[in-house]
């Protein structure tokens, strides 16, 4: 949490809140219902402007299970969220079951 912090603090705009897990926009309950058994933070970014008004769509990461995830996400956090393959497709989090209901 520390790396997260530091640089949720180096980004000019950036917000950085703390919970517990969001089971409805994430599947980070390795034992409750969807039992994801991922372990590690899991974290939602969104790319805003200025005045902190959301500029794309909510990015659902995780699990971050180490010092070499978490800098993976910082550096591209500090690198404003680009859409260019630098985040590693494994830090990207399975989106809930509810959210996959419509593709059967």
């Amino acid at each position: 949490m520390d790396e997260f912090r530091r640089t949720v603090r180096a980004c000019r705009h950036g917000v950085l809140v703390s919970t517990g897990c969001l089971r409805g926009a994430l599947r980070c309950d390795a034992f409750g219902p969807y039992r994801s058994g991922a372990r590690g933070l899991f974290a939602v970014a969104q790319p805003c402007d200025a005045h902190r008004r959301p500029v794309g769509g909510a990015i659902a990461l995780g699990p971050v299970a180490g010092r070499a995830d978490a800098s993976a996400v910082c550096r591209w956090l500090l690198a404003g969220l680009p859409d260019d393959g630098s985040l590693p497709a494994r830090l990207l989090a399975a989106p809930p079951p509810w959210k996959l209901a419509h593709l059967n």
